[in-house]
C-alpha cells in the first residue's frame, strides 16, 4: 500500500493500491510537503539530486547520515556550527534553510567534506528507501 504524508506531522494525505502517479492523478494531489519515504517509487529517469532532496529520508544509514550532514554543513554559511550542535550544542539551523529532509542523528557526525559523487549518492539513497530506477535498481 502506497501512502502520501505531509512531511511535517506525518498526517495521511493519500493512501491505496494505486501507484504514487495513479494516486497524485486520481485525487489530484499536491506533493508539496508529502512525505513519501513509505511510498512504492520507481524513478522513470535516473533521478537528480535536486528532486531527492526534496523527498523526506527515513531509517538512513550511518554512511548516508553522515554524507548528507557534511553536504549540509559543506553549503552552511557557518559550519563550524555543525561541531557545536554535534556537542549538545543548538541546531545550526536558524535563519538557513536546509537542503536535505531527513532526521539527522548528532551521534554520527564528523567533520569533513562530503565523500560521495552525486551519481553514487543517488544511487545508494533510492536503495536504502528501497526506491527503483529504471535501468540502474
Amino acid at each position: 500500500m502506497n501512502k502520501i504524508k505531509n512531511r511535517w506531522n506525518e498526517e495521511v494525505i493519500y493512501e491505496g493500491e494505486e501507484s504514487i502517479r495513479e494516486l497524485v492523478i486520481k485525487n489530484k494531489a499536491n506533493l508539496f510537503r508529502a512525505d513519501l519515504s513509505e511510498a512504492n517509487l520507481e524513478f522513470w529517469q535516473f533521478p537528480s539530486i535536486r528532486l531527492i532532496s526534496s523527498i523526506h529520508l527515513n531509517n538512513l544509514p550511518d554512511n548516508l547520515q553522515l554524507e548528507l550532514m557534511r553536504r549540509d554543513a559543506f553549503a552552511h554559511p557557518h559550519p563550524e556550527k555543525f561541531d557545536e550542535w554535534a556537542k549538545n550544542g543548538n541546531c545550526p539551523y536558524q535563519n538557513e534553510e536546509r537542503f536535505w529532509l531527513f532526521k539527522p542523528n548528532r551521534t554520527f557526525w564528523s567533520p569533513g567534506l562530503p565523500q560521495m559523487a552525486d551519481r553514487d549518492l543517488a544511487i545508494e539513497l533510492c536503495k536504502s528507501q528501497g526506491w527503483r530506477i529504471r535501468g540502474y535498481l
